[in-house]
């Protein structure tokens, strides 16, 4: 049986084999998501509930339920509790803004499966295949195109360039061709995720530390300043969906593809499978320095690669599981490659 070859397991492996190996092979994963992206995953899986009930006139309320149901320690964490005022502000303003769609929603979370081919011979690997999942495909005219889902805290013109360069989403759109879907385009589907945060308020120290600089300022030694007291969650929250009320809070960006740069993804994708079945078959998983800090953030296996992969360090960082959960391909495969 051939191994599942994925975007995410192929740009890993190319960016640091090291990486690859231990998370796709020792299955090694933090114990602790960041924050960001246990809010960007509510999101696409509230966004997949969204379009999966398209007829359901009470579809914002089961996705508002489903919201509250991932932040359970809201009550008594001030920082959970944030996340999920944004949460609920963030969709309330989307369903509003988005009432009626553009498009007809073809498929949600559609998984798919592909040869890899070698390009100068056509042949099919015997070794790998290439599967993912999509979050949408949808027709537009007489047009099918992907529908990606993004989470931003910024949208300007280098965002905007940076779509362009998605090569997970034209390697979706090349292979979803060959099993039926012609894919021309993709639409970004992007949420703006906002900083507002809820005012503390001045303490009481605060409160008299002001006024006297206020006093001293006054040519009567006095000031009428008031304490400013905590923001409640009803203005709180009321800023929120003022600001997602605005056009700039989401944006939909349609980028068309390649008849070439789809054609160049064959000789990648096959090229990348080479230097695995080497990287493999001698054992040399290499460690690439230079991606130690990509994103402007820590690779989350640093601190395990500085302690020269002592195992008390793997063992209160990391927990072992299997990759590609989210593909129920993957459970059809003998072994998940990538």
């Amino acid at each position: 049986m051939k191994s599942i070859l994925t975007f995410s397991g192929l740009n890993t492996f190319r960016c640091c084999p090291r990486k690859y190996e231990l998370r796709y092979l020792q299955g090694l994963t933090t114990r602790e998501k960041p924050e960001t992206l246990t809010f960007g995953s509510a999101i696409h899986e509230a966004l997949q509930q969204w379009y999966t009930l398209p007829n359901d006139a009470k579809r914002l309320g089961t996705v508002l339920d489903y919201l509250d149901a991932q932040f359970p320690g809201r009550k008594g964490d001030l920082q959970v509790k944030g996340q999920w005022q944004r949460a609920r502000a963030l969709f309330c303003g989307y369903a509003h803004r988005y009432a009626q769609e553009e498009f007809e929603v073809v498929a949600i979370e559609r998984e798919f499966e592909a040869e890899i081919r070698n390009p100068d011979t056509g042949r099919a690997s015997q070794t790998f295949t290439v599967a993912g999942k999509v979050d949408g495909i949808v027709r537009v005219g007489k047009e099918l195109y992907l529908l990606e889902h993004k989470t931003a805290a910024t949208l300007d013109g280098s965002y905007l360039d940076k779509l362009w360069t998605d090569t997970q989403i034209a390697l979706y759109s090349y292979y979803l061709r060959q099993i039926g879907f012609p894919i021309v385009g993709v639409i970004y589907n992007v949420l703006l995720k906002t900083r507002l945060q809820q005012r503390a308020g001045e303490t009481e120290a605060e409160y008299e530390a002001r006024v006297q600089v206020l006093a001293a300022k006054n040519k009567s030694g006095k000031s009428n300043a008031k304490r400013e007291l905590p923001e409640t969650d009803e203005e709180f929250e009321a800023r929120l969906a003022e600001w997602y009320s605005r056009p700039e809070a989401f944006h939909r960006e349609q980028i068309y593809l390649s008849q070439d740069r789809l054609a160049m993804l064959q000789d990648e994708i096959w090229e990348i499978s080479q230097q695995f079945l080497d990287a493999r078959r001698r054992g040399k998983w290499l460690l690439n320095t230079a991606h130690c800090f990509a994103w402007s953030r820590p690779c989350e296996y640093l601190a395990y690669c500085q302690s020269g992969f002592n195992p008390n360090v793997r063992d209160n960082l990391f927990i072992s599981k299997p990759p590609h959960e989210e593909l129920s391909l993957a459970s059809k495969s003998s072994e998940t490659a990538f």
